[in-house]
Formats: structure tokens, C-alpha cells, sequence
């Protein structure tokens, strides 16, 4: 049993790692759930909240909605996801569409062999084969037996947010655009896009490169057993 002091200090993976890590979780059962936080920076209680509904898949485009704070008292504040509040739209990438759909087929193919399968979480995408809710905590716990299994730190599951914030960065010919693609949180009431501006067909390029990164490392992996 691996214990969480055992961990390294590190925050997050280097470029290097971050592309040895997209190899070695192909086939992962929770492959999707990691790719999702890392291509669309987006924090581990927004993943946990993502619903099926936040998926359009006909114009390609996914929806993340903003966690905001909630005071406890003058010392503690809690994080909660409101639906009402801001969100922020993004291009639906190909390689991350094709295993939402395999993920949605799992889903499906789960609720019919089941027995015992629980039909009130239907609409969140991170499932257990139960259908019962998947947690963070067995996300950070996998993650770290990822990074322990070969050879790459054991980061933080919200780590994963920013390690691909460097290729994201450079790869942007705009600003406006580099903001679309990086998580941060306004915390106002106002129930809009708050890239309702950004054309998100304005930099084919960039998203066929970042496409290309994650599907490409894949393919790397695949020559690799085969030599």
C-alpha cells in the first residue's frame, strides 16, 4: 500500500514526463478522465462534476462549468460547482471525442450486465462499473501508483492541470485564445460563457497540434512494444 508521505515534492511533470505519462496510460481504465483534466486544464472537483449533457458531441464542443467559494466561517471556505455560474466552452479534440464515446459504450454495457448497477448517477461521466459516483481520491490514488509503476513522480491529481500549460502557452497565436485554454475562476453570478467571444474554430492549427501530442505519443508507445 502505497502512503501518501511517501510522495515526492513535485508539483507537477515535466514536458518529457508529461509525454512519458501520456504513453504509459493508454488503456488505463481511467485514461479519459486524466487527458481531460490535462488537455482542458480543468480541476479535479470540475471533472468529478462533468455530466454528459456538458458534452455536445454533434458540434464538438465541451463545457466546463466554474467551482466558486463557499464561506464556512471567517476561517474556512468550501469549494462547490454551480451550474448557474460561469463556464467556459472549448473544441471537443477528436482523440478526447473518441474516448468520451468509448467511455459512454462502457457506461451503457456496465448498466446491462450489472445486477446490483446504481441508474441515479446516469448523467456523470466518472462511473465505477457499479454506476456509483468515482471520487478524486481513487483518481489521486491511481495516479500515484501510475507514477510509482514507471518511474515518473507521484504528483498530485490536480497537478495534471498544468502539465501541459507550457505546450498550450507557446502554441497560441493569441492571447485571447492561450486565456481560453488555461482554468481560472471569477466568482460572479452571472450565468454566461466567459469566452462567448472566442471563435473556437479561430486556431485549427493549435488544436491539431495539441490533438496530435496526446494521439501521437500513443503511437510512439504502440512501435515501441512492437519492436
Amino acid at each position: 500500500m502505497l502512503n501518501i508521505s511517501e510522495m515526492n515534492s513535485y508539483n507537477t511533470f515535466t514536458n518529457e514526463e508529461a509525454k512519458q505519462f501520456l504513453k504509459v496510460i493508454k488503456g488505463h481504465k481511467y485514461e479519459c478522465f486524466f487527458k481531460l483534466m490535462m488537455t482542458y486544464q480543468i480541476s479535479r472537483i470540475e471533472l468529478v462534476c462533468l455530466e454528459w449533457k456538458d458534452i455536445d458531441f454533434e458540434n464538438n464542443t465541451i463545457t466546463i462549468y466554474s467551482i466558486e467559494q463557499e464561506r464556512i466561517n471567517k476561517v474556512y471556505y468550501k469549494w462547490k460547482l454551480n451550474k448557474k455560474n460561469l463556464c467556459r466552452t472549448y473544441p471537443l479534440l477528436p482523440h478526447i471525442k473518441n474516448l468520451l464515446l468509448d467511455l459512454k459504450l462502457k457506461n451503457e454495457n456496465d448498466s446491462l450486465t450489472n445486477e446490483n448497477y446504481d441508474f441515479s448517477n446516469q448523467n456523470y461521466i466518472c462511473l465505477k462499473e457499479d454506476g456509483t459516483r468515482l471520487n478524486y481520491n481513487t483518481l489521486s490514488r491511481n495516479l500515484r501508483y501510475i507514477g510509482r509503476d514507471n518511474n515518473l513522480p507521484q504528483i498530485y491529481l490536480d497537478g495534471l492541470r498544468i502539465c501541459l500549460d507550457d505546450f498550450i502557452r507557446n502554441n497560441c497565436n493569441s492571447y485571447e485564445y492561450y486565456r481560453a485554454w488555461t482554468r481560472f475562476d471569477l466568482h460572479k453570478k452571472n450565468a454566461i460563457n466567459i469566452f462567448e467571444n472566442v471563435r473556437l474554430d479561430r486556431n485549427k492549427k493549435f488544436i491539431n497540434k495539441l490533438n496530435n501530442l496526446i494521439s501521437s505519443c500513443e503511437h510512439r508507445r504502440k512501435l515501441d512494444f512492437e519492436m
